[in-house]
């Protein structure tokens, strides 16, 4: 076998994993004191950039990119299971940095920084300081650091439904309706909408005290609902109770 063929196929792409893992680790130190100040610091892609010898390796990656992008999130899935956070939030950030495509880094990193996070920065915590007061200020904090990363994924893909969704379905975990409420009124304006995304964005809507607009998008699900299934029943109940609470708010 040529020693050519060997340095392309399999040298090379170890060497660069290596280098990227070793990257990964390096990005994870700037973010250790934040890590100590109950919030991971966001590690920029200039940060990165500087990281990787101003671009160099990320000319070198190559076709590389997805192959070297699943090594950097396989390390942050370890450091997820350690529930290190600064090494966790500084691999998720840097896959996304070699390979913005992959959209699963996006929401399952959102969704780790939102959802899992808080309860690491409260773990560290002396158990009297364990307050559900301060478990809702570290969650929200969390939230819209998570919303961030998100929207950095809707500027590449600003009509995506699964990034929509995950950012609708974060705000809601934290209480921001309203943001919640404009990222489910993007996937409901997109052809052909499915039921539930409708459904969630008329409860939304109804959340947010925008009654006449719930119940339209209530009527609009009743064409594409099966004639077997239970909302049959239900959407035209919903559509009721809109309609009482549309006309207290006229009295």
């Amino acid at each position: 076998m040529p020693m050519r063929f060997i340095f392309e196929n399999y040298v090379k792409p170890a060497l660069i994993a290596i280098a990227a893992l070793a990257i990964a680790g390096a990005c994870a130190l700037p973010a250790k004191n934040a890590a100590s100040k109950a919030s991971p610091r966001n590690v920029d892609s200039d940060t990165i950039r500087a990281a990787l010898g101003n671009g160099m390796l990320f000319g070198v990656l190559g076709g590389y990119r997805s192959l070297i992008s699943d090594f950097v999130w396989i390390k942050g899935y370890l450091d997820w299971e350690k529930k290190d956070l600064a090494a966790c939030i500084a691999s998720i950030q840097l896959a996304t940095e070699i390979d913005p495509y992959m959209i699963s880094f996006w929401t399952q990193g959102a969704s780790i920084i939102a959802f899992d996070t808080p309860h690491w920065i409260i773990a560290k915590l002396p158990k009297d300081k364990r307050t559900a007061e301060l478990m809702d200020i570290v969650k929200k904090k969390q939230t819209r650091i998570a919303l961030k990363f998100i929207d950095r994924a809707l500027k590449i893909f600003p009509a995506n439904q699964e990034l929509l969704i995950q950012k609708g379905q974060i705000a809601i975990g934290a209480g921001f309706f309203d943001i919640a409420e404009k990222a489910y009124a993007a996937v409901a304006a997109q052809p052909d909408p499915q039921i539930y995304v409708r459904r969630i964005y008329s409860s939304l809507l109804l959340k947010n005290g925008k009654f006449k607009q719930a119940l339209k998008v209530l009527e609009s699900i009743l064409p594409d609902i099966e004639p077997d299934s239970p909302l049959q029943q239900i959407i035209p109940q919903q559509i009721e109770k809109t309609k009482e609470l549309i006309k207290k708010t006229q009295l």
